[in-house]
């Protein structure tokens, strides 16, 4: 009875149909032809860099990619004499994908925020700006690849 038992739990844990949600397996269904962007060049060419894995592909759907990306820094407060003390980045990417063979187009719009505090030294600043920056366009490229699953599953 014991056994049966154990049995059935591992029947269970293996037939569940775990699959990762980060694991890129659009090798064989899904290839970038062309990119185009606009925009900021900077997160452009980040999301450029991670995504030329795709051209590489042979594969039977075949898509356009058309990339407009835009950063904003806004200032959410202020001290008593004026200066920002806190403010919030945005980033936001907008992503066209046209497929060549039956030009059907698959629109997204990524959207990242996140606030921070002001420092006194500048150059602190700018690197702690720069780092945010980084984490969020990993985050959108994560919100990217979970896209791309979904329209290989439309295919």
């Amino acid at each position: 009875m014991k056994n049966l038992k154990y049995l059935l739990i591992l029947i269970f844990l293996f037939s569940c149909g775990y699959n990762p949600i980060y694991q890129t397996n659009q090798k064989d269904n899904f290839k970038i032809d062309t990119i185009k962007y606009s925009g900021n060049k900077k997160i452009n060419l980040s999301i450029i860099s991670k995504i030329e894995k795709f051209k590489k592909n042979d594969a039977k759907n075949i898509f356009d990619l058309e990339l407009k990306s835009f950063k904003k820094e806004n200032i959410i407060s202020k001290d008593k004499k004026g200066n920002a003390s806190s403010y919030k980045l945005i980033l936001e990417v907008n992503m066209i994908l046209t497929n060549k063979k039956n030009g059907k187009i698959f629109a997204k719009k990524f959207l990242k925020e996140s606030p921070f505090n002001s420092m006194d030294n500048k150059f602190e600043l700018n690197q702690y700006k720069n780092n945010i920056e980084k984490n969020m366009i990993s985050k959108i490229l994560q919100d990217m690849n979970i896209f791309f699953n979904t329209i290989q599953n439309d295919l």
